[in-house]
């Protein structure tokens, strides 16, 4: 896929739909990680996005390897299973006399 094809469907298709349908739940979990990492910190002390970020990044990508990809890949194994099957030629067994 093109680089310019595969930008069109992140700001087109994707984006918009992460937005619509996962952006409050995931501003509220970032909100209870900002809480949590701020406890943490020393008063005073500016406040760092980017500890989140990279926790919210590695926490996306184990959600998307262990529970999104995982149904995704098993419904589309049966399809190509049956695509070698049919593509294999068919052994015929020899005819009983």
């Amino acid at each position: 896929m093109s680089d310019d094809i595969a930008f069109k469907i992140q700001l087109g298709l994707i984006l918009p739909k992460l937005k619509d349908k996962l952006s409050s739940d995931l501003t509220e979990i970032v909100k209870e990680l900002v809480q949590i990492v701020n406890a943490g910190s020393v008063e005073g002390d500016e406040f760092d996005m980017g500890p989140v970020k990279e926790i919210m990044m590695k926490d996306l990508e184990i959600f998307l390897d262990k529970e999104i990809l995982p149904p995704i890949e098993a419904s589309l194994a049966p399809a190509e299973e049956e695509a070698a099957a049919e593509e294999a030629p068919a052994e015929e067994e020899p005819a009983a006399e």
